[in-house]
């Protein structure tokens, strides 16, 4: 019999959030599928297999021009942001679609730390974050909580030969195909046992290979130490509009 997931709650239209991307910077994992199937949250969500692993990726963007639909953007708020973004199918629907399992959401503005349980009904707490541009071409991710304390930080600098050098994706193609997929996401939510769903919409943009220093990851260091996670690849994107589409809460217990 097949399973089905539940609406919990819906919400109006309104419910959208708009932005323009400067920079984002996805650093990609490889992961055995069995190890991220024990980690995640719902049973009608299974990994996403491509060439034998699962992907986990840190994505940290760069926004200005944030508005709340309807809302113009009359103050042209910036932020970064990060995630960690999963590749998942779910199953509930036939046939499974590829979506993507966030684990947790940070922002440096504070603004987005009040709107976040009203939004998305989820929390995300601020972070102190700097991408650095040095003069040698390289760039410095830096992410700390407010405390001080480590979530990510890595540099990167260009690939001479422009390939993506990954185990997971063939080609650059593949992995713009990977990402441009999973336009549903599921994460945690402030109702235990229960998801929040967010879709985001994107215009199409190249992604630059990055050869990745990573200095440390809290998922791969701490959190999921024993889950077998190794660096796979990294890249660069420039310059689109984001719309991200509220779709309510979702059960995580299996209905049949």
């Amino acid at each position: 019999m097949a399973t089905t997931k539940e609406q919990v709650r819906s919400f109006p239209w309104f419910r959208t959030v708009k932005a323009h991307m400067i920079e984002r910077y996805i650093f990609n994992y490889r992961m055995p599928p069995a190890e991220l199937k024990k980690r995640l949250p719902a049973p009608w969500l299974e990994p996403q297999v491509v060439n034998g692993s699962s992907a986990v990726s840190f994505c940290i963007l760069w926004l200005d021009r944030l508005t709340l639909s309807p809302i113009p953007p009359l103050l042209r708020f910036s932020t970064i942001s990060c995630a960690y973004r999963i590749g998942v199918l779910d199953t509930s629907v036939d046939p499974p679609a590829p979506s993507v399992y966030v684990t947790d959401r940070w922002a440096d503005l504070p603004l987005i730390s009040i709107l976040g349980p009203l939004v998305l009904h989820d929390t995300i707490p601020v972070i102190k974050a700097a991408i650095g541009h040095e003069q040698n071409g390289e760039t410095h991710v830096q992410m700390s909580y407010a405390d001080g304390a480590a979530l990510f930080s890595a540099s990167v600098r260009s690939k001479p030969d422009g390939q993506l050098g990954s185990e997971v994706f063939g080609s650059v193609d593949d992995f713009a195909a990977f990402i441009k997929a999973g336009v549903s996401s599921f994460g945690p939510s402030l109702q235990p046992g229960v998801l929040t769903k967010v879709d985001l919409y994107k215009e199409d943009v190249s992604y630059e290979p990055l050869i990745p220093s990573i200095e440390y990851s809290e998922l791969v260091d701490e959190v999921w130490k024993d889950a077998g996670l190794q660096l796979d690849s990294a890249v660069r994107a420039k310059g689109a509009q984001y719309t991200w589409a509220y779709r309510g809460l979702w059960s995580a217990a299996r209905h049949q």
